[in-house]
């Protein structure tokens, strides 16, 4: 009998609850980083998330070959670089805009996997694509906001990045072992984290009450537990499926914003959530419509 926790049913719960994780995240990480320099954040939080799995790393006695250390750093690197641009995005820009241009990376996903894994999404997929990219846009959508900046282009590139980032990690999480890659993914996050740190000359103390409670509950859960698990799941869907669930950070965002923050949401918010999950439904209650030569199976 198949486990039930390696079925593509487990994979859409666990990475839809990674994706509202992520979503919830953003209310503690704005909080945090009102009092706390964001470089300074991203490297505590990465290295709690890293500690928090290396006893795990140690008691498996797992061989890190160079393969698979090149692997790590590299996928680290590609989120480093996307949280980077996409902080340093918002000083220019606005939120509205850097969400719907960071949300992009739906689009660029499935153009990626074309070009780099020789996949075509099917049509069902390009459907809820287009379904999820207008409802991140009515989601971010301010009618009081015009022009293009320096912000969006910073914010557009951290999209190409976070694609992908999506891309290789459904090429690799199927070649090493799930913990070791999302270990050596977190550690390497903290360390480009650190270095950037000590170049703009960052101060990490003295830490107030807010960083702290935001590094932690980011470090174990948004961090460590989340990344564990999309490294796990992914490899069990395509990264085009993958990038369709993450549309719904937004939404999720939203809905812990609206019971944490009272935030009112518009017609515009509502709208866009629905179209969301419309493109969730019709894409994931589908799979048997995807090519099977192109996803996975896990024994």
């Amino acid at each position: 009998m198949k486990n039930i926790f390696e079925t593509k049913s487990a994979a859409i719960f666990f990475l839809t609850l990674t994706t509202a994780i992520w979503g919830w995240s953003f209310v503690i990480v704005k909080d945090s980083i009102q009092h706390y320099p964001v470089f300074s954040f991203l490297s505590l939080r990465f290295l709690l998330g890293a500690l928090s799995l290396l006893p795990f790393v140690i008691l498996k006695r797992s061989k890190f070959d160079r393969k698979l250390i090149f692997s790590g750093m590299f996928l680290g690197f590609l989120l480093y670089s996307g949280y980077s641009f996409q902080t340093v995005g918002l000083l220019y820009t606005t939120p509205a805009h850097s969400g719907f241009i960071t949300g992009l990376f739906v689009v660029f996903t499935p153009l990626l996997e074309t070009i780099i894994l020789r996949r075509r999404p099917s049509f069902i997929i390009v459907v809820s694509l287009i379904l999820s990219t207008v409802g991140l846009f009515l989601i971010s959508y301010q009618p009081q906001v015009k022009g293009i900046n320096f912000g969006d282009f910073l914010s557009l590139i951290c999209a190409i990045i976070y694609s992908f980032h999506l891309v290789f990690l459904d090429r690799y999480s199927k070649k090493f072992d799930v913990l070791n890659l999302a270990f050596l993914q977190i550690a390497s996050v903290s360390f480009y984290s650190f270095i950037t740190l000590f170049i703009l000359k960052s101060k990490v103390y003295p830490l107030s009450s807010g960083a702290i409670k935001g590094i932690i509950l980011t470090g174990l859960l948004a961090t460590a537990l989340c990344y564990l698990l999309q490294t796990k799941y992914q490899r069990i869907t395509t990264a085009t499926q993958a990038a369709i669930i993450f549309t719904m950070e937004p939404l999720f965002a939203g809905i812990f914003s609206y019971l944490l923050w009272n935030e009112i949401f518009s017609f515009y918010s509502i709208t866009g959530g629905m179209l969301i999950l419309t493109a969730m439904v019709i894409s994931q209650t589908k799979f048997s419509l995807e090519n099977k030569r192109y996803i996975k199976r896990v024994d």
